[in-house]
């Protein structure tokens, strides 16, 4: 039997348990800012119209100096697609993600008949074909340098880092020196700026691995 997984943000749940409005009730459930950034008028057009490709290259390039990265930014649909990709990066094999945080990235590669080991040790990542590091971790908050990060990206084969909640602290980003062929940073657009229903994220990446991406999200 397949064991269903919850990642935040069911209030109907909570409130038929617990009693309440959704006035009442302030939810962190996903992590996401409950104060969203003022939006401007939107065009009708964009109700209408996909996406052209030069509003999508324009799009990466804003987030590009965004996140002071050197690396190709491609757009995804969220941060969660861009961790349901993950898994076909690679042909399935050993994973190892540093573990407690968001349970999406194991959910995901186990549904792709990976192998997944979780650790609460950043040095037990290496040797995997498949690493996974949330940095700012969710929910602890655990914090990994860029230096430490750069070290473990050659002691495996493909290295993601989960950057969702970085935003307030962009000096730990890895993404201004990433020059690695195999790493994909992974970017939220909702968690910080409270905007979730715009459904969107970023994968950062370099070459042959920023091609494959790109393919997967024409």
């Amino acid at each position: 039997m397949t064991q269903s997984r919850d990642h935040g943000g069911n209030l109907d749940a909570a409130m038929a348990r617990f009693g309440g409005t959704s006035d009442d009730w302030l939810d962190l459930s996903t992590g996401i800012n409950p104060i969203h950034y003022p939006l401007p008028p939107i065009p009708q057009a964009s109700w209408e119209v996909l996406p052209r490709k030069t509003e999508m290259a324009r799009l990466s390039q804003v987030a590009a100096k965004a996140y002071r990265t050197p690396a190709r930014v491609i757009a995804t649909s969220g941060a969660q697609g861009a961790i349901q990709m993950v898994p076909w990066l690679r042909a399935p094999g050993h994973a190892v993600v540093l573990a407690p945080t968001y349970n999406e990235h194991a959910a995901a590669l186990r549904a792709c008949g990976w192998h997944v080991d979780e650790v609460s040790k950043l040095d037990a990542l290496a040797g995997a074909d498949l690493a996974v590091v949330v940095n700012p971790n969710n929910p602890d908050g655990r914090r990994t340098t860029p230096d430490r990060l750069q070290a473990l990206s050659q002691q495996v084969g493909l290295l993601i880092i989960d950057e969702s909640f970085g935003d307030p602290e962009p000096d730990l980003s890895l993404a201004p020196q990433l020059e690695q062929d195999n790493v994909v940073i992974l970017r939220s657009f909702g968690k910080f700026y409270g905007l979730a229903g715009v459904r969107l994220g970023f994968a950062l990446a370099q070459g042959a691995l920023a091609d494959q991406i790109g393919r997967a999200h024409v």
